[in-house]
């Protein structure tokens, strides 16, 4: 046994326990090696990562031995790496009930690199290597030996990405790596380091020769990070998005110096971090104005005005889907919302349940992304107008739920009671129809007149009320 490390709680000194007793090389790496890099306690942390010199099955029987539990799940994305999920019992602090080991071997690649030929990297420096970049490449031993080959602690400390491998060469043997540096921005917040800021810059044009399903895999991570704003700075300040996204880039050159209207690229990015972390909201939110580039209007008065910039923002996106390759559905969800991106802002509380229902009618599956487009969309430095769209948001979801619930029940109109208006009153099929079932809708709904009725009942009503237009 080990000496127990004043770092590391005594569950966590179990599992080195174990691993030593069978000679097995074991270290402490991710979130919690960050953790106490940064001078946090991880004593009551719910999850550890780590990296063995060992088989799979070895790790197994470690964990079945020591706390008799089974590998919980085996992660389909990162086939070598396993789950033990331990169950606390009744002693343990509240909100607890276990505790997660996300655990794999060593690993023992490293891409196909020119710059790495010859290197003879081994044990965990070879395992370290692989992880990227460099404040995901330390780890701390069961003694509390930090190791650190490539300077990973530093970084950490002062909040900067840099990759593992050699900054000259990357983005010009492996120029995803652009796009990659984008995605560990939009992760972890932090800022690239200068010369991979100047590399990038360089090199930037390269991000051509990489393959569109990779364009749309590692822009889906980068927008769906806890920092996409972030992210999307670097690609724009590194002019990745000149090449990939010249229509979200010129955004970034278009300003108002006179200050007449908003600054649009702040605002995307501001869209961007405010929206629920699903990629088409997210490829909405980024691509929701690119059209006021091309649509910005000023008038005599000195007002500012983007006519119809939803539908040229629309017919951009069409060549970014097509650019991007998308999936046909994904593209055509993105597509809806960046062209009715400005719908349920019309929404008003004094909006009755019928037209409340015709909006849930018109926009069908799109309603829920709209919504959620909408709440991001607030970003006004007037905080009274925020809470006031903020409100009428909320009293609109609510709405919705509670229409939703009411239709899921049995339809309180009889059926074929559009046949009869038709027939009775020599009404032609169309809108005129809808609007009299909204009007005999609208009534129940406010009890005015009972619900279940025959259609001679409602037929009777509407010409006594005279809600029927005569010539």
């Amino acid at each position: 046994m080990i000496e127990q490390c004043s770092l590391f709680p005594e569950v966590l000194v179990k599992i080195f326990d174990a691993f030593n007793e069978r000679g097995v090389e074991n270290y402490l790496i991710g979130p919690r090696a960050r953790d106490l890099a940064g001078g946090e306690s991880i004593m009551d942390a719910a999850s550890f990562d780590l990296t063995v010199n060992a088989s799979m099955s070895t790790i197994e029987d470690v964990f079945r031995e020591t706390f008799g539990i089974q590998c919980n799940e085996a992660r389909d994305d990162k086939q070598r790496l396993i789950t033990f999920k331990l169950p606390l019992g009744d002693d343990a602090r509240p909100g607890r009930t276990q505790i997660t080991f996300n655990v794999g071997p060593f690993r023992n690649y490293l891409p196909p690199l020119r710059c790495l030929r010859g290197q003879s990297l081994s044990g965990i420096i070879l395992d370290l290597a692989t992880r990227e970049v460099t404040i995901q490449a330390f780890g701390y031993s069961p003694d509390g030996t930090l190791v650190d080959p490539f300077g990973g602690t530093l970084d950490y400390r002062d909040k900067l990405i840099r990759p593992v491998f050699p900054v000259d060469t990357i983005f010009r043997e492996s120029a995803s790596w652009l796009l990659k540096i984008g995605r560990y921005v939009a992760r972890y917040g932090f800022e690239a380091a200068r010369e991979v800021r100047a590399a990038a810059e360089r090199d930037a044009s390269n991000i051509l020769d990489v393959p569109r399903d990779i364009w749309l895999k590692e822009m889906n991570k980068v927008l769906c990070g806890p920092m996409p704003a972030r992210g999307l700075t670097f690609l724009a300040d590194c002019r990745v998005l000149n090449f990939m996204l010249p229509e979200v880039a010129a955004m970034a050159e278009f300003s108002d110096d006179e200050g007449r209207h908003k600054d649009v690229w702040a605002h995307t990015r501001q869209v961007v971090q405010n929206a629920e972390a699903s990629t088409v909201v997210r490829w909405a939110a980024l691509c929701h104005d690119i059209g006021k580039v091309w649509t910005r209007q000023t008038f005599r008065d000195g007002k500012i005005h983007f006519f119809r910039h939803e539908d040229v923002s629309a017919m951009l996106f069409e060549g970014i889907a097509a650019r991007f390759q998308f999936p046909a559905d994904e593209a055509d969800q993105i597509l809806y919302i960046i062209r009715n991106h400005s719908r349920i802002n019309l929404y008003r509380d004094d909006w009755t349940d019928s037209a409340v229902r015709r909006l849930i009618r018109d926009v069908g599956e799109y309603l829920d992304y709209l919504v959620a487009f909408s709440k991001a969309d607030l970003t006004s430095k007037r905080t009274d107008r925020v809470e006031m769209v903020r409100s009428l948001l909320t009293d609109l979801q609510i709405r919705i739920m509670e229409i939703r619930q009411k239709d899921t029940r049995v339809n309180p109109l009889p059926k074929g009671l559009g046949n009869d208006l038709i027939k009775h009153f020599g009404i032609p099929a169309g809108p005129e129809i809808g609007r009299l079932r909204d009007v005999i809708l609208d009534a129940i709904e406010s009890e005015a007149i009972p619900e279940g009725q025959d259609s001679a009942f409602y037929l009777d009503w509407l010409e006594k009320n005279g809600h029927i237009a005569r010539d």
